[in-house]
């Protein structure tokens, strides 16, 4: 081979070792999770502030707060002569970065009344929440976890991004206004080793679980004269619970902060600039939560500086990264 050659083979070794090759794509749930979990709550019963938030606290989860606008801060009668007492608005203020969703103004059944009432309960709602917390309210929880074709579009229309309902099953690339949850109504139904199982499927199929709460209470048969199960649960079985889903490889978050990473995820944009000893990283999205992307590099070992977890790293790895924030790596030498 002639010393031209060799220079010439030499520098295209050089090259495909130097010049930074990045292989970038974003993962399905944030922090590269096994699946995604959301705890909801409806009815804005206070236990859910006085018992359920401090456990909650304590296993370092967040959860969706259903709003009812005329419950707060009032003892409201359910059916078979049960009085129940709800959240003031300081105690949901209280509930940190735990996220207020609406359960409507008044707990109607929205697929049964008025187009005016039926903007009344969606937009008012939505306003009054805002007002009152500081916070978008992008969620909805539907009451008696009933909709259709016209309701979600009128969410759409107003500034919500999501919305829950029943239906008991794990959620694979949802609809985002027809989220489907499953309800705990006691402390057997379902049983800690079923929500065990549930988890499993749910991360074999990399889905998206989303668990329904009403009332936590020491005495759970306050909460129903027999007609039909409670929807309370014990302490002890809520903490247990939370133990359960703290212990999992799970992204554990707020209805709307989930249903933003998919959205984000499918609509966002990665720039990308590369040079002989740095690239460059910034997403794109009118969103701004972080997403959690892959990457794979050609080069040796690199530093990051600008992402949520910085350090240096080799090969394969996974960032977090904030949507519109400079991200760069640098090629590390030694």
């Amino acid at each position: 081979m002639g010393e031209s050659l060799k220079c010439l083979f030499i520098f295209l070794i050089l090259l495909v070792f130097v010049y930074p090759y990045a292989d970038i794509e974003i993962t399905e749930w944030y922090n590269n999770a096994d699946a995604a979990l959301s705890i909801t709550f409806d009815d804005c019963d206070e236990n859910q502030y006085l018992i359920a938030y401090p456990i909650m606290e304590r296993y370092n989860v967040r959860g969706s707060f259903g709003v009812v606008i005329s419950w707060v801060g009032k003892t409201i009668e359910q059916p078979e002569n049960i009085f129940i007492k709800r959240m003031t608005w300081d105690e949901i203020r209280k509930l940190d970065d735990n996220e207020i969703s609406s359960h409507s103004c008044n707990h109607k059944l929205l697929t049964e009344i008025n187009e005016e009432d039926l903007f009344f309960e969606i937009q008012e709602s939505k306003r009054i929440i805002e007002e009152e917390t500081g916070k978008k309210c992008i969620t909805m929880h539907y009451p008696y976890s009933k909709t259709n074709e016209d309701i979600e579009e009128i969410l759409e229309e107003s500034g919500y991004l999501c919305a829950r309902t029943l239906e008991s099953k794990i959620n694979k690339g949802p609809d985002l206004y027809e989220i489907s949850s499953y309800a705990i109504f006691d402390d057997t139904h379902p049983s800690l080793k079923e929500l065990e199982d549930l988890l499993k499927v749910c991360k074999k199929e990399r889905g998206w679980v989303v668990i329904m709460y009403h009332h936590i209470d020491e005495n759970p048969e306050n909460y129903t004269t027999g007609s039909y199960l409670p929807l309370c649960i014990t302490p002890e079985s809520f903490d247990a619970q939370m133990k359960l889903f703290s212990s999992e490889k799970l992204w554990i978050a707020p209805l709307g902060e989930i249903a933003s990473y998919l959205k984000e995820k499918e609509t966002c944009t990665i720039k990308v600039e590369k040079s002989l000893t740095k690239i460059k990283i910034v997403i794109e999205s009118e969103y701004d939560i972080p997403l959690t992307l892959k990457i794979r590099v050609n080069w040796w070992k690199v530093k990051v500086e600008g992402s949520l977890n910085d350090g240096e790293y080799s090969g394969s790895f996974y960032l977090n990264v904030v949507p519109n924030k400079e991200v760069v790596i640098y090629r590390k030498l030694f």
